[in-house]
Protein backbone atom coordinates (compact mmCIF):
# COMPACT_ATOMS: atom_id res chain seq x y z
CA UNK A 1 0.00 0.00 0.00
CA UNK A 2 1.48 3.65 -0.86
CA UNK A 3 -0.27 7.13 -0.24
CA UNK A 4 1.40 9.58 -3.01
CA UNK A 5 1.36 12.95 -1.24
CA UNK A 6 1.18 16.37 -3.63
CA UNK A 7 1.59 19.59 -1.77
CA UNK A 8 2.35 23.46 -2.71
CA UNK A 9 2.77 26.24 -1.09
CA UNK A 10 0.09 27.67 -1.84
CA UNK A 11 -1.92 24.97 0.17
CA UNK A 12 -2.68 22.50 -2.84
CA UNK A 13 -2.79 19.17 -1.14
CA UNK A 14 -3.58 15.62 -2.74
CA UNK A 15 -3.49 12.37 -1.55
CA UNK A 16 -3.66 9.14 -3.75
CA UNK A 17 -4.08 5.56 -2.43
CA UNK A 18 -1.88 2.80 -4.39
CA UNK A 19 -2.33 -0.77 -3.03
CA UNK A 20 -0.17 -3.66 -5.41
CA UNK A 21 2.47 -5.83 -5.32
CA UNK A 22 4.12 -4.24 -8.55
CA UNK A 23 6.70 -1.00 -8.30
CA UNK A 24 6.17 -0.85 -12.20
CA UNK A 25 2.35 -0.13 -11.52
CA UNK A 26 3.39 2.10 -8.37
CA UNK A 27 5.31 4.37 -10.70
CA UNK A 28 2.64 4.03 -13.50
CA UNK A 29 0.16 5.55 -10.90
CA UNK A 30 2.55 8.79 -10.16
CA UNK A 31 2.81 9.30 -13.35
CA UNK A 32 -0.68 9.55 -13.66
CA UNK A 33 -1.41 11.61 -10.59
CA UNK A 34 1.27 14.60 -12.06
CA UNK A 35 -0.18 14.37 -15.38
CA UNK A 36 -2.58 17.03 -14.85
CA UNK A 37 0.30 19.44 -13.95
CA UNK A 38 3.35 17.67 -15.20
CA UNK A 39 2.50 17.95 -18.94
CA UNK A 40 1.35 21.48 -19.41
CA UNK A 41 4.49 23.01 -17.39
CA UNK A 42 7.18 20.35 -18.44
CA UNK A 43 9.38 23.09 -19.78
CA UNK A 44 9.14 25.17 -16.94
CA UNK A 45 9.51 22.64 -14.03
CA UNK A 46 12.90 22.55 -12.16
CA UNK A 47 15.39 19.72 -13.57
CA UNK A 48 14.92 17.74 -10.26
CA UNK A 49 11.69 17.11 -11.51
CA UNK A 50 12.27 16.29 -15.15
CA UNK A 51 14.72 14.11 -13.36
CA UNK A 52 12.46 12.34 -11.46
CA UNK A 53 9.56 11.72 -14.20
CA UNK A 54 12.15 10.33 -16.28
CA UNK A 55 13.35 7.78 -13.48
CA UNK A 56 9.55 7.33 -13.16
CA UNK A 57 9.23 5.87 -16.88
CA UNK A 58 12.15 3.44 -16.92
CA UNK A 59 10.22 0.96 -15.76
CA UNK A 60 13.09 -1.56 -15.88
CA UNK A 61 14.78 -0.16 -13.29
CA UNK A 62 12.06 0.89 -11.05
CA UNK A 63 12.09 -0.07 -7.58
CA UNK A 64 9.93 0.46 -4.53
CA UNK A 65 13.25 1.74 -3.06
CA UNK A 66 13.41 4.23 -5.40
CA UNK A 67 9.63 5.41 -4.90
CA UNK A 68 9.54 5.58 -1.18
CA UNK A 69 10.10 8.24 0.25
CA UNK A 70 10.62 12.40 -0.97
CA UNK A 71 9.94 12.13 -4.78
CA UNK A 72 11.06 16.20 -5.09
CA UNK A 73 10.54 19.07 -3.84
CA UNK A 74 11.59 22.23 -5.57
CA UNK A 75 10.37 25.40 -5.93
CA UNK A 76 7.46 25.14 -3.29
CA UNK A 77 6.13 21.69 -4.63
CA UNK A 78 6.66 18.65 -3.60
CA UNK A 79 5.89 14.84 -3.92
CA UNK A 80 6.43 11.96 -1.46
CA UNK A 81 5.65 8.52 -1.26
CA UNK A 82 4.61 6.84 1.82
CA UNK A 83 4.98 3.26 1.23
CA UNK A 84 4.45 -0.02 3.49
CA UNK A 85 3.88 -3.59 3.47
CA UNK A 86 3.37 -4.47 6.86
CA UNK A 87 -0.05 -5.96 7.76
CA UNK A 88 -0.21 -4.05 10.78
CA UNK A 89 -0.24 -0.34 9.32
CA UNK A 90 -2.78 -1.68 6.36
CA UNK A 91 -4.70 -2.45 9.01
CA UNK A 92 -4.65 0.38 10.60
CA UNK A 93 -5.03 2.59 8.33
CA UNK A 94 -8.53 1.11 7.17
CA UNK A 95 -9.56 1.01 11.01
CA UNK A 96 -8.86 4.95 10.38
CA UNK A 97 -10.23 5.27 7.63
CA UNK A 98 -13.99 3.57 8.98
CA UNK A 99 -13.78 6.30 11.74
CA UNK A 100 -13.42 8.72 9.12
CA UNK A 101 -16.10 7.84 6.43
CA UNK A 102 -18.60 6.72 8.85
CA UNK A 103 -17.76 8.44 12.15
CA UNK A 104 -20.59 10.42 12.29
CA UNK A 105 -19.95 10.82 16.40
CA UNK A 106 -16.47 11.82 16.20
CA UNK A 107 -15.18 8.79 16.41
CA UNK A 108 -11.21 8.07 16.50
CA UNK A 109 -9.71 3.95 16.73
CA UNK A 110 -8.15 4.92 20.23
CA UNK A 111 -11.63 5.64 21.36
CA UNK A 112 -11.91 1.81 21.84
CA UNK A 113 -10.60 -0.61 24.15
CA UNK A 114 -10.52 -3.44 21.69
CA UNK A 115 -11.28 -5.00 18.62
CA UNK A 116 -13.84 -6.52 18.63
CA UNK A 117 -15.51 -3.18 20.64
CA UNK A 118 -14.63 -1.29 17.41
CA UNK A 119 -15.97 -4.09 15.52
CA UNK A 120 -19.43 -4.58 17.49
CA UNK A 121 -19.74 -0.21 17.71
CA UNK A 122 -19.20 0.11 13.59
CA UNK A 123 -21.35 -3.42 12.96
CA UNK A 124 -24.42 -1.63 15.41
CA UNK A 125 -24.70 1.91 14.23
CA UNK A 126 -23.45 1.89 10.49
CA UNK A 127 -23.59 0.69 7.39
CA UNK A 128 -20.58 -0.43 6.32
CA UNK A 129 -20.17 -2.50 2.90
CA UNK A 130 -18.85 -6.14 2.94
CA UNK A 131 -15.82 -5.37 2.17
CA UNK A 132 -15.40 -2.68 5.10
CA UNK A 133 -17.46 -5.59 7.38
CA UNK A 134 -14.70 -8.64 6.09
CA UNK A 135 -11.72 -6.19 7.43
CA UNK A 136 -12.83 -6.11 10.92
CA UNK A 137 -12.35 -9.50 10.98
CA UNK A 138 -8.76 -9.20 11.27
CA UNK A 139 -5.43 -9.81 9.58
CA UNK A 140 -6.53 -11.10 6.20
CA UNK A 141 -4.79 -10.28 3.46
CA UNK A 142 -7.39 -10.76 0.66
CA UNK A 143 -9.90 -9.22 3.47
CA UNK A 144 -7.43 -5.45 3.48
CA UNK A 145 -7.12 -5.40 -0.16
CA UNK A 146 -10.83 -5.53 -0.94
CA UNK A 147 -11.17 -3.33 1.80
CA UNK A 148 -8.69 -0.75 0.54
CA UNK A 149 -10.35 -0.98 -3.05
CA UNK A 150 -13.57 0.14 -1.27
CA UNK A 151 -11.61 3.04 0.70
CA UNK A 152 -10.24 4.31 -2.45
CA UNK A 153 -13.16 3.65 -4.98
CA UNK A 154 -16.58 3.43 -3.38
CA UNK A 155 -15.28 6.19 -0.80
CA UNK A 156 -13.28 8.11 -3.02
CA UNK A 157 -10.22 8.27 -0.76
CA UNK A 158 -8.45 10.97 -3.07
CA UNK A 159 -11.51 13.45 -2.97
CA UNK A 160 -11.42 13.15 0.81
CA UNK A 161 -7.89 14.35 1.02
CA UNK A 162 -7.88 17.19 -1.27
CA UNK A 163 -7.42 20.63 -0.96
CA UNK A 164 -7.30 23.14 -4.03
CA UNK A 165 -5.14 25.18 -2.26
CA UNK A 166 -8.01 28.34 -2.79
CA UNK A 167 -9.64 26.46 0.75
CA UNK A 168 -7.79 27.66 4.00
Amino acid sequence: MAIIVEETVSGFHRETLWYGGDPENLASTILDVMDDWYKPNKKKLDKAIIRYHKMLEDKEHVTFKKLEGLGFKVGGKSLKVQLTCNLMEIFSFVMSEICEIFGKRGEKVEDFQSLAEFREHFLTYYDLDDNLKAALGGMNTAALSRALISIDMKYNYTGRHFQSGEEK
